[in-house]
């Protein structure tokens, strides 16, 4: 029977949660306080109204009252869209209710779709949301299982359980991940060897696509098999470790190169998307929030002594400006034994926690 768990931790500044299916984890979820409010997310309803009809994207822009971040809403050829009240033609400054069923993915805006048309809107905004993703804080051992889950999900690679590695990278129009054996013993039949490493490598795949909540086109680079059964055999490996997937995934065949084709949706904004900037390196905000869990951790362990957090430049000025209110939210958690001071030796985006 398969066993199903979660590692939840309601963080000052953020809640990590993890999906956990007999013993592995197989999804990963980070709810940010500075993205409520600031753009739409998967699940919210809106009032909103069309601000632009576009007839060549075959869709409509929708104003959400926030500002310069916008929604789109697919439409047909004559611009309609389907609603629970049957098809419905949608026309320049109409109020309209919808429903966020994909997070803007870097350039991309949020698409919805429309639930149904209003006579009119006093007021644009969120008008529902999901459940409230702020739980309460985990066990320090959840904390570093979470941390290091995190870690290896912004990795460039990841091991491949038997032995071999998988190289995964993101570009603008696919992902693209290649097998590798690295240094993997077992077979000493070549086609024996490459079965197994690749049946292995398919299941992990999908495991690391849905951990790093990757969507779109993704193409995986198979170790060359000449065999029909074990490309059949890989084939299977890969449909059976998606078949569950929620975001929905098609596999096409493999092609005579080894190299099989998927399509996954996307839903969320992918792991990197959310923690990383456009080079890579954690954001300001994230290394802050990862200090303001050491420092947490260090304040309950220090039984009333003071506690400092020394910060780089980013980290300190992330947390001097305080955008989300964490100042107060940690104070009412841990008390005020605690104070923050920037490092000027340190890295921008490095940190550190001492007792006096």
């Amino acid at each position: 029977m398969t066993a199903l768990a979660t590692w939840v931790d309601g963080a000052v500044g953020e809640t990590r949660t993890a999906l956990v299916r007999d013993g592995v984890p197989i999804m990963l979820h980070v709810a940010r306080w500075s993205d409520d409010g600031a753009r739409p997310l998967w699940g919210e309803v809106y009032v909103g109204r069309v601000r632009t009809i576009d007839r060549r994207r075959r869709g409509a822009f929708l104003d959400l009252g926030m500002g310069p971040v916008q929604g789109f809403v697919r439409c047909d050829a004559q611009g309609r869209v389907r609603t629970a009240g049957g098809a419905v033609a949608l026309v320049e400054g109409q109020a309209v209710r919808a429903h966020v069923r994909r997070e803007g993915v870097r350039e991309k805006n949020a698409v919805l779709d429309v639930l149904e048309v209003l006579p009119s809107a006093d007021a644009l905004g969120r008008v529902a949301r999901p459940e409230e993703d702020r739980a309460a804080r985990a066990d320090d051992e959840t904390r570093e299982m979470l941390d290091a889950l995190i870690d290896g999900a912004l990795a460039r690679e990841a091991p491949i359980p038997g032995g071999g590695v998988l190289t995964i990278e993101r570009m603008a129009a696919l992902s693209a991940i290649d097998v590798d054996a690295g240094a993997r013993g077992g077979e000493r039949d070549p086609e024996r060897f490459a079965r197994a490493l690749n049946v292995d490598a398919a299941t992990e795949a999908a495991r690391q696509l849905r951990l790093r909540g990757i969507g779109g086109i993704v193409a995986i680079d198979f170790v060359s098999m000449r065999d029909p059964r074990g490309r059949a055999a890989v084939m299977e490996a890969l449909k059976q470790a998606v078949a569950d997937d929620p975001w929905g995934v098609i596999v096409a065949p493999m092609s005579r190169f080894g190299v099989v084709e998927l399509s996954r949706g996307q839903l969320r904004t992918p792991l990197a998307d959310l923690l990383c900037d456009a080079q890579g390196a954690l954001t300001a905000e994230t290394a802050a929030l990862a200090a303001l869990r050491g420092l947490e951790r260090e304040v309950r362990a220090a039984r009333g002594r003071r506690v400092w957090l020394t910060a780089g430049a980013s980290v300190f000025d992330w947390l001097q400006r305080d955008p989300i209110g964490w100042r107060s939210a940690l104070t009412a958690r841990i008390g005020a034994h605690w104070d923050v001071r920037q490092g000027p030796g340190l890295a921008p985006g490095a940190w550190g926690v001492e007792t006096d």
